[in-house]
């Protein structure tokens, strides 16, 4: 290269506006740009052959970094280092700068590292030309050649005058002869945007920008480019500079962040909400517990006939209906307190197929495809049931008139490669339970919202806004996985996976009795800390035929029961209590009473109760808000168990 092309290279360096200084190997600054003089305070003629950390020497604030151990993996090994964050440089008179930036190493075409790169950008670098460099053409020619990023020298009429390696490599030049050839010769179909900006660079603008393009097989490449001009002497233009850099694995970095940040976002959400509902749900659930009992006595003594009838069969729906909105609200923010057991859904879909078909109505096709060898699923069976039931009434009311509902369970199996490419998915073997309709499907901003809390597409008055979500929470809570497709106007498909249980026997689910089973005059001592509820439940015991001793602390339901002459047959403890909580008075009273059983109620979330350790296997717990007849069959269920089964 003569002299003239030299000067083109040192021009060219010399007016780009990002900071860049080349050290040699034994770390002595060997070119300042005119953007890293202004930065440093120096002079290329004054730092050439100076230590690095003479020119760029950091501030006190830096966090005493050092210019060896940064260049160390770079020349040693070619790795690229990242200046740390709140990075400060001294300026030769005393001002500060907050740079951020790279280094990079600078390789011979034998690969040999011969020295490094600092990349610097800061807030405020302003272009101005300097002289000529008096830079050799062996330095000059290897930092173009061997930059890391691709970097294209052009003259006036766009023709080529130097390229970098990684130019040629990112826009499959390899092998081709450059020089001297015009850039719209060698890119015919260049688009019209980037023609304007060559124009305006060579009017003395510097372009940059962030483009998303579509590579040849199909995939999205992001490329960062910069335009800008190099000056032959001060006021003159000689051509430009084009540096492009592949920045599509950093997009994609931010766009799984992006996922990760609304993940936690909704996380968030979701542990505000179960906390809102739990610290009202204790309160809550013993008011419409007192509700409920009052309205089931109350009708227990008069007729249909009667003027109040009417009246407390609304105060019981409407209590009934606070009731589940609880539970909703708990099963959304995984909360709800369940019993799982070890379920083949085949079996328990069989059992609601008849209830399913009566939800979903007639005039739509409901069409139930069973997996054969299908794995068993640990879960409460309840809400199993919620899931079905919610899932068939949204498929049924997206169709209008005629359409098809498909129900249907597989086993299947995510693997390490598939979960890498979805989001969310973890790898295992599973149950999945699909619902899908030919309805009018959802556009893409409803998706991104529908399990979402109190969203509803409905018109007012015809949902809460809370089935999709308490999905969502059940799934979340027994560790399984959701995930829905639509398309408007092309119906939906919701895919809920269950994890595959390796081993157990099925418990077989007993069929809810719709009949109050009474008592046979036992002998029950219930204790609960809130006097009013326990006045109703002792009421409603008393309706049911058994003799019932009261207590509101644990230290009267002691004495209670060291004062009473004949037999105890069951406790009825709140969990949660100011002096001891429901498992400790059981223990402490099966010391005088051995044959004691124990029915464990409350009003708290699940993971209160878990606190107090009532959730084991085998040991029978009845949530509040409970109705008469619930509670006269779990009362008969512990009393009629075998003594061996007691956990406790």
């Amino acid at each position: 290269m003569d002299q003239h092309g030299t000067d083109w290279y040192a021009a060219a360096l010399q007016n780009l506006t990002d900071t860049l200084i080349i050290v040699s190997l034994p770390k002595q600054v060997m070119l300042l740009n005119s953007a890293a003089e202004q930065l440093t305070g120096w002079k290329q003629s004054d730092s050439h052959g100076k230590a690095v950390s003479e020119i760029l020497e950091f501030s006190s604030k830096s966090q005493a970094l050092d210019h060896s151990l940064l260049l160390e993996p770079v020349l040693q090994s070619g790795q690229t280092v990242n200046i740390p964050d709140r990075t400060f440089l001294k300026e030769s008179h005393a001002a500060e700068h907050l740079v951020t930036g790279r280094i990079l190493p600078v390789r011979e075409e034998n690969g040999n590292i011969i020295g490094a790169l600092y990349q610097l950008h800061t807030k405020s670098v302003e272009q101005s030309s300097h002289p000529k460099l008096g830079i050799s053409e062996h330095v000059l020619h290897t930092f173009i050649e061997n930059a890391p990023i691709a970097i294209a020298l052009f003259d006036q009429q766009l023709c080529y005058l130097a390229t970098s390696q990684r130019w040629l490599q990112d826009y499959g030049l390899d092998g081709e002869i450059l020089l001297g050839r015009s850039h719209y010769e060698v890119f015919p179909e260049i688009p019209e945007h980037w023609k304007t900006a060559h124009q305006r660079a060579l009017a003395g603008s510097v372009l940059r920008n962030e483009e998303c393009f579509i590579r040849a097989d199909g995939s999205l490449q992001w490329l960062r480019w910069v335009i800008q001009p190099w000056h032959e002497s001060p006021g003159t233009i000689g051509g430009i500079v084009m540096l492009t850099e592949d920045i599509t694995e950093r997009k994609s970095l931010e766009e799984e962040n992006r996922k990760l940040l609304e993940q936690f976002a909704a996380s968030q959400k979701m542990e505000s909400i179960g906390r809102l509902a739990g610290g009202v749900a204790h309160d809550f659930n013993n008011m419409l517990n007192v509700i409920l009992g009052h309205v089931g006595l109350g009708l227990l003594d008069i007729d249909a006939k009667h003027p109040l009838y009417d009246h407390l069969v609304e105060i019981r729906s409407a209590a009934e209906r606070s009731a589940e909105l609880t539970e909703q609200l708990l099963a959304f923010a995984s909360r709800q307190v369940i019993e799982p057991k070890l379920l083949d859904l085949n079996e328990i879909i069989e059992d609601m197929i008849k209830m399913l078909r009566r939800l979903i109505g007639e005039g739509i096709e409901f069409v139930w495809l069973p997996g054969a060898s299908l794995g068993l699923v640990k879960m409460d069976p309840s809400q199993i049931d919620q899931i079905l039931a919610n899932l068939c009434v949204n498929a049924s009311d997206a169709i209008s008139g005629i359409g098809k509902i498909t129900l249907e369970t597989r086993n299947i199996e995510f693997d390490e490669a598939f979960c890498r490419e979805h989001p969310g998915y973890l790898p295992g073997k599973y149950v999945q339970l699909a619902v899908s309709d030919s309805g009018s499907g959802m556009d893409q901003e409803t998706l991104k919202n529908i399990f979402e809390p109190f969203f509803t597409t409905k018109r007012a008055g015809k949902g809460t806004g809370l089935g999709l979500a308490t999905i969502y929470g059940i799934v979340k809570q027994n560790k399984g996985l959701t995930q829905v497709s639509s398309e408007v106007r092309s119906g939906s498909r919701f895919e809920i996976s269950l994890p595959r249980q390796a081993t157990g026997e099925k418990t077989r689910v007993v069929k809810e009795t719709f009949e109050t089973p009474p008592g046979q005059n036992e002998v029950i001592l219930l204790i609960d800390d809130e006097a009013m509820l326990a006045r109703t439940t002792r009421d409603i015991l008393a309706s049911l035929g058994y003799q019932v001793l009261t207590a509101t602390n644990p230290r009267e339901a002691i004495q209670a029961a060291q004062d009473f002459q004949g037999t105890i047959d069951l406790l009825i403890s709140d969990v949660v209590m100011p002096e001891m909580n429901g498992k400790d008075l059981f223990n402490t009273l099966k010391i005088i009473r051995p044959e004691l059983k124990v029915l464990y109620i409350s009003g708290y979330t699940v993971n209160i109760i878990a606190d107090h350790g009532v959730l084991k296997d085998g040991i029978i717990f009845l949530q509040k808000p409970f109705s008469r007849h619930q509670l006269a069959v779990k009362v008969r269920q512990v009393i009629e168990q075998d003594d061996s089964s007691d956990p406790v």
